[in-house]
């Protein structure tokens, strides 16, 4: 350890500290602080990456509508459909009018439903070579269903008296078109009809 003398001329000991001077502060970088911004590349990313993501949202969406919408449509278009009314032999061939239910059991893309009434029908069959003909129970004026009245061989309707003919000619009332007819087919020993709904009130015979 070195030495040196003091003011009364006696030796002291010298710090360590004292032969090597203090290194000066280095000053802070002002650029080293400063935060540097994102690159352009990782924003065109990001802003890439929303997108593909929007995308793959609506991608998702649109099936869940379409399995909400397609029951909707297919009933739509099932608005005409083939239903076995009755058995041949239960229409007689007499010439008189009997009345049948039409049994529908509907089916979409969620479940299927019991067999329930949706209308009524006259079967006629004249002669046992003639198949048979086939009039929707629905009055044409205002939706009411038509009675047949075999003693007087006419249809009417209670509500406003309107009165149809056997081949389902308008004979008084306020309809404005005769008997809606509908397609009938016999398979086997089966009576098959081709049921719809027109509308009301009008001369044309349009369905619903």
């Amino acid at each position: 350890m070195d030495h040196s003398l003091n003011k009364r001329g006696a030796y002291a000991p010298r710090s360590p500290k004292a032969d090597f001077p203090m290194a000066a502060p280095t000053p802070k970088s002002h650029a080293s602080s400063a935060t540097p911004g994102p690159p352009r590349r990782n924003v065109l990313a990001a802003l890439l990456a929303g997108g593909l993501g929007a995308l793959a949202g609506v991608l998702t969406v649109v099936p869940g509508i379409n399995v909400l919408v397609r029951p909707l449509l297919k009933e739509k278009q099932a608005a005409s459909k083939k239903i076995r009314v009755a058995l041949l032999a239960a229409i007689p061939p007499d010439g008189v009018a009997r009345s049948f239910p039409v049994i529908d059991e509907r089916v979409d893309q969620w479940s299927r439903y019991p067999g329930e009434k949706i209308g009524s029908v006259y079967l006629v069959r004249d002669s046992v070579e003639a198949p048979p003909r086939c009039f929707s129970a629905t009055c044409p004026h205002l939706g009411c269903a038509v009675e047949y009245k075999p003693q007087q061989g006419e249809f009417r309707c209670p509500c406003h008296t309107s009165a149809f003919a056997q081949d389902g000619r308008v004979l008084s009332g306020p309809s404005p078109r005769p008997l809606d007819t509908l397609e009938v087919e016999v398979r086997g020993d089966q009576v098959w009809v081709d049921y719809q709904k027109f509308r009301s009130v009008l001369a044309e015979k349009i369905p619903e």
